[in-house]
C-alpha cells in the first residue's frame, strides 16, 4: 500500500490562474521512510494578484477518497507556510497543496519552493553516557531457579547485567540516573557501579541485593527469583543523601536487542517486526513493552508501582522512573497583594536528606505472546469523553436550558434537549453559598439576580438533586466566589458529602491576591501551615479526585495541536509526550489528580469542533478526553445556549453534537461519563497485578476490596478468559473482552 502520494502539477513561472478553482501546487514521489511518521512541510512562492483577493492557499489530505484535512491560509504576495502533518491524515492517501480560487480571479504564481521531510520530534529522555560490556562477568551459580531471566555481575568493573538462562547477555550494565537541583545548582549523575550485598538461596527462592551509592542517593536493588515462576520482582529503594529537587530518578537499562513491541492502550499495538511504525521514543506511563530475545520475549507491562516508564527505542534504553517531574506537573500561585498571573512551576519533588523513594515492577521472560492491554475505559468502550463544568456566572434559566433543553422545563424527565435529554452526564461543579451577594448583571443585564448557589436558590438545589438521579457528578467549585473562611469550607464540604457524595473537586478563581480563593490546591490548599490547608478536610469528606490546572497554565502542548482537534497534544504526532493519564502529588499521595488542557468554547462552531471526524479521532486514539467548559455561563459567547423568543434554549448545534456523542455511545465506541466514575476505575486499575506463567499466559489478580465492573482488555490476538463469563467483540483489527473482575480474584488469560 502506498503510504502517501503528494500529487502535484508544477506551475510554470507567471502562469495566470483564472479558469480552474483548484491548481495543484507541488508534488514529491512516494517516500517509504515517511511511513508512520510526522512530516514537516514548507512551501513558499510569489503571488501577483489584485489588492484584494478571496483566493487562498490550502493544504489538504485525502485518504480512501475522503478529505481528512483541509487547512486554508490567507494568500500573500510573498507567501510562506510551514506545518507539521501527522501521518494519520495522509497514510495511504494524498497530501496536496492548492490555490483555492473560487471566483476565478486572475493571478500569477512563480518561484515555488517546496520541501517535505520527516519532522524532528522533541525528546524527553536524557542522553545517557555510553556504558560498555565488562571484559568478564561472574555467573551466580546459585540461580538455578531462574529459568529464563538471570543477572550476572562483573567483580572487576562492579557492574550488573541481565542475562537469559543460557547466560546470553541481554543488557549493558544497569545504572542509576539522577537529575535535579542541589542547593540551587542543576546536577546530572549516572552511576553503574553496584556492590552485591546479599545473595540468599533456598530450594524455591533466590534473592539478590545490590547497592548503588551515588553522591545523591543510596539505592538498594532487590531482585527476587522463584522456582517455576518467570516473574522476577524488581524492588528499588532510594534513600537520598541530600536535600534535593528531583527532576528524574531512574533505573536505566540499555538492552542489547532492539526488536521491541510497544503495548499502549491509548494507541494500537506497535510492532517493530511487522512494520516500520515503531517510533524513536515512547512515554509509556504505566503501559509497557516486550522485547524479542532469540525464541522468547522479555516483558514489562502495567508497572503501577513505578512513577512511569519511557522507552528510547532508537537506543534500546528503558528508563524505569522512580520519580519524574512530568509524571506530576503542578503549579503554585504564591500569595501577593500586588501580583497577578504569576505562578511557580512546582512539579519537581522536593525531598529531605534521609527520605526514601520506593518503587517496584515485574520483569519476565516467556514464550512469545501478544500481551493483552488493559483498557482505560470500562465495559469495552474504546474511548471516553467527560464534560466538566465550572460554576462561574450562572442562572437557573441557563442551567435548565443546557441540561433540559429549555428554561421552562423544570423536570429532568421532561427534557427536550441538552445533556440530560441525550443521556450525557456532566461533572458539574457548584458554589455552596454567596456571602458577597455576587450578581450576574455585570455579565448580562438580562440576568440581574444572584449567581446560582445552593444556599441562595432552592430551585437550583432541587435541580441539582434531579441531576444526581441522572448520574451527574455534583462537586464543589470551591464554596464561594472569593476566598472562603475555614469554617465555611468545612461546612460546605460536609454538606456536599452528605447530599451528593462526590469525590471530585474543581478549583476556582485561583491567582495571587488574597481574595483569589486561597483554599485552591494551586494556592494555599496544600500548605500545612496555612489556615486554608484543605487535605484533611478532603480526607474527612471523602474527596479524592481534585482537578489539576497545570497544563492549562503551563501550556506545554499548544504547539502540538492541529486543525482544532479536541486532544492536546494531538496523539498521532508522537508517543513521546510525557502526559500521564492520572497523577499523584508526591507529598499528598492520597489524592488522584486529573487534568484539562484548555477551555472548550465552541461558540457557533459545534459542527466543526465536534464533527463526527473529530470525535472519531478520540475513538481511534483509545483515549479519554476531559473538557473544561462553562455551559450555563450567562453570556452567549461560550456557545451552549441561545435566546429564542425571549427564552433560553439549548443551542441547536450543541444538541446535534450531543446526538453524535450519543450515537458513538450506542455503538460502544465512546463513553460519555464523569470524573467520579472515570477516576474510580483508574484507581481500581492501579490495584490490579499483571503477571505471566511459563507458557506466556497472563495472570491477573484483583487486589481491590470490590469488584471491578466491566474490566476490559484489548489485543490483536483472540483473548480467552479461563473460568469466567465474558463478552468479546472485534473492532478495528483487535479483540476486546469485558468481564466483571471479582474482589481478590485471580484469572488466567489464555491465548
Amino acid at each position: 500500500m502506498l503510504l502517501c502520494l503528494l500529487a502535484f502539477v508544477m506551475l510554470e513561472a507567471n502562469v495566470a490562474v483564472a479558469q480552474n478553482e483548484f491548481i495543484n501546487c507541488f508534488a514529491v514521489d512516494d517516500e517509504p521512510s515517511f511511513h508512520g511518521k510526522t512530516l514537516s512541510l514548507s512551501v513558499s512562492f510569489n503571488a501577483d494578484y489584485d489588492s484584494v483577493t478571496t483566493a487562498m492557499f490550502t493544504i489538504s489530505t485525502t485518504k480512501n477518497g475522503k478529505t481528512t484535512l483541509w487547512i486554508p491560509c490567507k494568500l500573500e504576495h510573498d507567501f510562506s507556510y510551514n506545518a507539521l502533518i501527522p501521518n494519520d491524515f495522509f497514510e495511504g492517501g494524498i497530501l496536496k497543496g492548492t490555490i483555492y480560487n473560487p471566483k476565478h480571479e486572475r493571478m500569477a504564481i512563480d518561484s515555488v519552493v517546496f520541501n517535505c521531510e520527516l519532522a524532528e520530534m522533541p525528546s524527553f529522555v536524557p542522553e545517557i553516557e555510553n556504558v560498555n560490556y565488562p571484559h568478564s562477568v561472574n555467573v551466580f551459580s546459585q540461580l538455578k531457579n531462574a529459568d529464563d531471566l538471570r543477572v550476572v555481575y562483573s567483580k572487576e568493573q562492579k557492574t550488573l547485567l541481565f542475562s537469559d538462562a543460557t547466560n546470553r547477555i541481554l543488557s549493558k550494565p544497569l545504572s542509576m540516573y539522577f537529575s535535579g537541583y542541589v542547593n540551587g545548582q542543576y546536577i546530572e549523575n549516572q552511576l553503574d557501579k553496584w556492590k552485591i550485598k546479599i545473595e540468599a538461596t533456598t530450594s524455591d527462592l533466590t534473592i539478590i541485593k545490590a547497592l548503588n551509592d551515588s553522591p545523591f542517593a543510596k539505592t538498594e536493588l532487590l531482585l527476587t527469583f522463584e522456582s517455576d515462576n518467570p516473574n522476577v520482582e524488581i524492588h528499588l529503594k532510594s534513600k537520598v543523601n541530600k536535600n534535593l529537587q528531583i527532576e528524574r530518578l531512574a533505573l536505566v537499562v540499555p538492552f542489547r536487542d532492539d526488536e521491541f513491541t510497544v503495548y499502549d492502550s491509548y494507541m494500537h499495538q506497535r510492532n517493530a517486526n511487522s512494520d516500520s511504525k515503531i517510533q524513536n521514543e515512547y512515554y509509556l506511563d504505566h503501559e509497557g513493552f516486550s522485547l524479542k530475545i532469540n525464541e522468547k520475549q522479555l516483558n514489562v507491562y502495567h508497572p503501577e508501582r513505578l512513577s512511569s516508564m519511557q522507552l528510547d527505542a532508537s537506543e534500546s534504553i528503558v528508563f524505569f522512573n522512580l520519580d519524574y517531574e512530568k509524571d506530576h506537573p503542578f503549579v503554585h500561585f504564591p500569595l501577593s497583594n500586588d501580583t497577578s498571573d504569576y505562578f511557580i512551576d512546582a512539579s519537581m519533588r522536593e525531598v529531605r536528606k534521609g527520605d526514601v523513594i520506593d518503587a517496584s515492577f515485574v520483569m519476565s521472560v516467556t514464550q512469545p505472546v501478544d500481551l493483552p492491554r488493559i483498557m482505560p475505559v470500562w465495559d469495552g468502550f474504546e474511548s471516553a469523553i467527560i464534560f466538566t463544568e465550572h460554576a462561574d456566572w450562572t442562572d437557573i434559566r441557563t442551567h435548565r436550558a443546557v441540561c433540559f433543553g429549555n428554561e421552562d422545563i423544570a423536570c429532568a424527565d421532561s427534557a427536550v434537549g441538552g445533556f440530560v435529554y441525550y443521556g450525557i452526564p456532566v461533572t458539574k461543579s457548584v458554589f455552596y453559598n454567596n456571602p458577597d451577594s455576587v450578581r450576574n448583571i455585570g455579565k448580562n443585564q438580562e440576568f440581574p439576580d444572584l449567581h446560582s448557589t445552593i444556599k441562595t436558590d432552592s430551585l437550583f438545589f432541587d435541580f441539582l438533586k434531579q441531576l444526581k438521579t441522572k448520574d451527574f457528578d455534583i462537586c464543589l467549585h470551591t464554596p464561594e466566589q472569593y476566598t472562603t473562611t475555614p469554617s465555611n469550607l468545612s461546612e460546605a464540604l460536609a454538606f456536599m458529602s452528605e447530599n451528593f457524595g462526590s469525590p471530585s473537586w474543581i478549583d476556582h478563581g485561583y491567582n495571587n491576591q488574597p481574595e483569589h480563593n486561597r483554599e485552591d490546591i494551586v494556592c494555599d490548599g496544600l500548605d500545612k501551615s496555612s489556615p486554608y490547608y484543605i487535605c484533611e478536610l478532603w480526607r474527612k469528606n471523602r474527596v479524592r479526585y481534585p482537578w489539576n490546572a497545570a497544563y492549562e497554565d503551563m501550556r506545554p502542548f499548544d504547539n502540538w495541536q492541529i486543525d482544532c482537534h479536541l486532544q492536546r497534544p494531538y496523539p498521532f504526532f508522537s508517543s513521546a509526550f510525557p502526559k500521564p493519564r492520572v497523577m499523584r502529588l508526591p507529598n499528598e499521595p492520597d489524592f488522584l489528580l486529573w487534568s484539562t488542557d484548555y477551555t472548550t468554547e465552541p461558540g457557533d462552531y459545534w459542527n466543526y469542533f465536534f464533527s463526527e471526524d473529530r470525535l472519531m479521532k478520540v475513538v481511534e486514539s483509545r483515549n479519554a478526553t476531559i473538557l473544561h467548559t462553562y455551559p450555563a455561563w450567562v453570556e452567549t459567547f461560550r456557545g451552549f445556549w441561545d435566546m429564542e423568543n425571549g427564552k433560553v434554549v439549548a443551542k441547536p448545534d450543541f444538541n446535534k453534537a450531543l446526538a453524535r456523542i450519543a450515537k458513538l455511545r450506542d455503538e460502544n465506541l465512546m463513553l460519555p461519563t464523569t470524573i467520579d466514575k472515570y477516576m474510580h476505575y483508574q484507581e481500581q486499575l492501579q490495584n490490579v497485578d499483571y503477571q505471566y506463567d511459563n507458557d506466556g499466559n497472563v495472570i491477573l489478580i484483583n487486589n481491590n476490596d470490590e469488584t471491578v465492573k466491566g474490566f476490559s482488555l484489548i489485543s490483536k490476538s483472540e483473548i480467552k478468559v479461563e473460568g469466567k463469563q465474558y463478552t468479546t467483540r472485534f473492532s478495528n483489527g483487535e479483540y476486546i473482552v469485558t468481564f466483571d473482575f471479582d474482589s481478590k480474584e485471580g484469572v488466567v488469560i489464555k491465548r
